[in-house]
């Protein structure tokens, strides 16, 4: 998100706001005084400065995607407890792998937020620490999508699942 554009109003509020901030927190104090005096200065070049850190919005449809893959391990991490497996256990992808922070980080933003900030998806944090807290190093949506579009296409219920749906999902 790129602001080029600030009425009088919002940069005399932005620059009271950085007063605050520079007085509550003294070691960025330097960094609040460049910023009010960009905005005092009306310095436009310089406004990116003021919301570097914010990323863009992330859609809906996305959001939704990784919590209906998070969905899907959930289920098959109760049914790898349930049925002792050994293929689901051994299974490359029968662990959530994350997603790659390369080319997916939005995704695997969003999936860290969940687990560490949201404290969901618990049954995930065994793998956390084991793939580099879920950066999978290689790109994993179109996997993840294809084993989701398996769920639709042989239209099965992922909490009712049995080893053999389960392992089809796992193998799409």
């Amino acid at each position: 998100m790129k602001l080029t554009k600030l009425d009088v109003k919002d940069r005399l509020i932005l620059i009271n706001q950085y007063k605050i901030l520079s007085k509550l927190e003294p070691t960025e104090a330097n960094y609040y005084k460049e910023l009010i005096e960009i905005l005092e200065n009306g310095y436009e070049i310089f406004y990116s400065l003021l919301n570097q850190w914010i990323d863009e919005e992330m859609p809906r449809d996305k959001s939704r995607l990784v919590l209906d893959i998070l969905d899907l391990y959930r289920a098959l991490e109760d049914l790898k407890r349930k049925t002792k497996d050994d293929r689901l256990l051994k299974h490359f992808y029968g662990k959530f792998n994350g997603f790659d922070g390369n080319n997916e980080s939005e995704y695997l933003s969003f999936t860290r937020f969940l687990i560490e900030v949201q404290g969901k998806f618990q049954e995930q944090k065994q793998y956390y620490y084991e793939n580099d807290h879920l950066n999978s190093h290689c790109p994993m949506l179109d996997k993840y999508e294809r084993m989701l579009a398996t769920i639709k296409e042989k239209d099965i219920a992922i909490w009712q699942m049995n080893v053999e749906q389960a392992l089809s999902i796992l193998d799409s």
